[in-house]
């Protein structure tokens, strides 16, 4: 068991998932912190209701995604049973380069006027 988190589009045309998921990550807790975060400010929601569900990302999103995540400074996770928060600096270390192209996947997807999505299951 543990936090899995995933991205994929839905297209414009029909609003169903294409090449769904188009990235996945596993126990990248201090992502998940920056998408609760994201997800509480849109919603006013409690974090927790965005396990199994879907967090829509825009353009300004993921602009502070790329800083983020280039500068080392994705929100630190304060726990989360399954999150992995243990290790969270060594995932956001490993998972940079992975984080960025999906800044670079879900820019050219939004450009093309696919919605990108963001959902995770723990």
């Amino acid at each position: 068991m543990g936090l899995d988190q995933y991205a994929y589009r839905k297209t414009p045309e029909t609003g169903e998932e294409g090449d769904s998921p188009a990235f996945v990550w596993r126990k990248h807790a201090k992502l998940q912190t920056f998408m609760e975060h994201l997800y509480t400010a849109r919603t006013g929601l409690d974090a927790s209701n965005l396990n199994c569900g879907e967090l829509r990302l825009y353009a300004a999103d993921i602009d502070r995604l790329e800083t983020a995540a280039k500068a080392g400074t994705l929100p630190a996770c304060a726990g989360g049973f399954f999150y992995g928060h243990q290790f969270q600096d060594e995932q956001a270390e490993a998972y940079r380069a992975h984080d960025l192209a999906f800044c670079a996947w879900a820019r050219a997807e939004m450009q093309a006027g696919s919605t990108v999505i963001y959902s995770c299951w723990w």
